[in-house]
């Protein structure tokens, strides 16, 4: 049998496309694909609708079945071919779009269905909603993406426990670790300039614009502001800085638009690049200044100081407290002598070392239905006063300002805490990936529905417990002999890709009592009861054994496909 198969991001564009729409469906299309090694001959392609048809009259004159697997949600699948097709979604809502806008007949799923004819679903709670939108006699089949055969090799060489030894993970990219940062109720400095950070260098000559309104990435790089307005962001620390985009060297020049409101009106603040200090002085409204600082060593954070907060706040008015910050233009003169330093390949490679008791979660920050800003609030409240007790984000998005900004402004609300954060951003091969899994304790999730969650597999394939409630598509497979389950409840949501913003379905609200409880009896766990850990360990493995191994879904997969065995 002849498989013909698409994702809309290909391998050459995952670099740039994670965090995108529909990005998830590369990773679900290369999971299946052992498998339908197994069954048949496959072939990929990039336009369905040129090439798909062309193969399948092919196949025809040899006599050979063919069906086209779309790998993208219904909306982004082809309709109108010969050949048979059939979508695999990945979908976390109880009821499917069932709606035509945009004057799009496609963003009615039912639409798409009613062309097809059939479809494949990642859990049964997606296979729900396809049968109460088409009736309950239409062919959706149930099928999870095969996980547990692809990580043979680590489980014959890994010898599972608690993480409680340490662990050095390489990764080619970013680590924001809390332990880096001096976190006070008025401050929130780096201990660290840019060791931490893949920042490019800019060039002599080059300019740079960095905006800081609610539309401008650069404003997740700000520490000690407030959330940016249309205009701008205001400080709310007396000391605020700037994590600058690049690396800068030599003779510099900055033109920075600032804005001194109430008391920091008509004064003197202090702005300072590496150990060169300069003044502006502040008008009653908006001040352009031009600045120009002479670095002999690299340097990307900019800091202001000498700011007033007032003692009494206007209560109308919380802008009262310190700046505004609109833009900063850089551009860097290098006529002085000063060489940018080439980039070494070998530098972009950071380490970070992790132990006592791991917590991973794998993400895409970007991702509103992750709920992972709860995630960080209740891993602070129940190891406030613990130390050794650490939370990994991997976040699976190609921007750091995807997190950065939101991250920072979470580690200084729940400040004081003993317990450890580390975000990791970049690109972790599967050699440090299986690291990061051995280096694991547990495995959390606090989502509000899920179209699956391939990491949370993985991990539990690789016998890992999980801290993850038992909604949507988790209902499949998290279950009380491998995971702490969260408890949860429903609440109105909207299509994620629907831009009317409607509620039209409903998605699940974590308990947070009940996170809090998991994550501090998962600590007792790990660290007093060795047994109760490698019982969780080894019925984690034995469900993903059962529920996605290659010859689960084989079979699954030949029923629908109706192959001969």
């Amino acid at each position: 049998m002849m498989f013909i198969v698409y994702s809309q991001i290909s391998e050459e564009k995952l670099d740039v496309s994670l965090g995108m729409p529909e990005y998830s469906y590369y990773f679900v299309l290369r999971g299946f694909l052992p498998v339908l090694r197994e069954l048949g001959q496959v072939i990929a392609v990039k336009d369905p609708w040129r090439e798909v048809d062309a193969i399948y009259d092919d196949c025809l004159k040899r006599g050979e079945s063919c069906v086209f697997i779309s790998f993208s949600p219904p909306n982004k699948s082809a309709v109108g071919l010969r050949c048979p097709t059939v979508c695999v979604l990945a979908w976390e809502f109880d009821r499917i779009p069932d709606e035509v806008w945009d004057d799009d007949l496609k963003n009615d799923w039912r639409n798409v269905f009613a062309d097809h004819g059939r479809a494949i679903t990642l859990s049964q709670y997606s296979a729900d909603a396809v049968k109460k939108a088409m009736g309950q006699d239409f062919p959706v089949a149930a099928i999870p993406v095969p996980v547990w055969d692809a990580f043979d090799d680590y489980r014959r060489r890994i010898t599972d426990g608690p993480g409680v030894n340490q662990w050095e993970i390489s990764i080619k990219g970013n680590i924001i670790d809390s332990r880096n940062y001096n976190i006070t109720p008025d401050s929130f400095e780096l201990k660290e300039s840019f060791d931490s950070f893949e920042i490019k260098s800019l060039a002599a000559g080059e300019t740079i614009r960095l905006g800081f309104s609610q539309e401008d990435e650069f404003s997740a790089y700000l520490g000690g502001f407030y959330q940016a307005e249309p205009w701008g962001t205001w400080s709310r620390i007396e000391k605020p800085w700037v994590l600058l985009p690049c690396m800068l060297i030599g003779l510099v020049h900055l033109k920075i638009l600032v804005c001194g409101y109430a008391h920091n009106a008509n004064k003197e603040i202090f702005v300072s690049l590496g150990d060169e200090k300069k003044t502006i002085k502040l008008e009653g409204g908006f001040t352009e200044a031009d600045l120009s600082f002479q670095l002999n060593k690299p340097e990307n954070v900019l800091k202001f100081s000498g700011l007033n907060l007032s003692p009494v706040p206007d209560a109308n008015d919380p802008r009262s407290m310190g700046i505004g910050l609109c833009s900063i233009e850089l551009s860097v003169d290098c006529n002085n002598g000063h060489k940018i330093p080439e980039k070494d390949p070998g530098k972009s490679i950071r380490n970070v070392f992790l132990d006592g008791v791991i917590y991973t979660s794998v993400f895409n920050p970007g991702d509103d239905r992750k709920n992972w800003a709860d995630m960080v609030k209740g891993f602070c409240l129940a190891f406030q006063d613990v130390d050794d007790a650490t939370l990994v984000l991997k976040m699976t998005h190609h921007s750091l300002a995807s997190f950065l900004g939101k991250l920072h402004f979470l580690l200084q609300q729940m400040w004081p805490f003993k317990c450890r954060i580390v975000a990791l951003h970049g690109y972790l091969d599967d050699i440090e990936y299986e690291k990061l899994i051995a280096a694991t304790s547990f495995y959390v999730n606090t989502s509000r529905c899920e179209g699956l969650c391939l990491p949370l597999m993985e991990f539990m394939a690789c016998g890992k417990p999980a801290i993850a409630p038992c909604n949507t598509a988790l209902s499949d497979y998290v279950v009380a002999s491998t995971s702490l389950i969260v408890q949860s409840g429903v609440e109105p949501g909207i299509w994620p890709h629907d831009p009317r913003q409607l509620f039209r379905a409903l998605r699940y609200r974590i308990d947070w009592e009940s996170m809090v409880n998991a994550y501090r009896q998962s600590y007792n766990i790990a660290k007093n009861q060795p047994d109760v850990y490698q019982d969780m360990a080894k019925s984690a493995m034995s469900k993903m054994k059962e529920y996605s191994s290659n010859h689960i879904v084989k079979e699954q997969l030949q029923k629908f496909f109706n192959i001969d065995k």
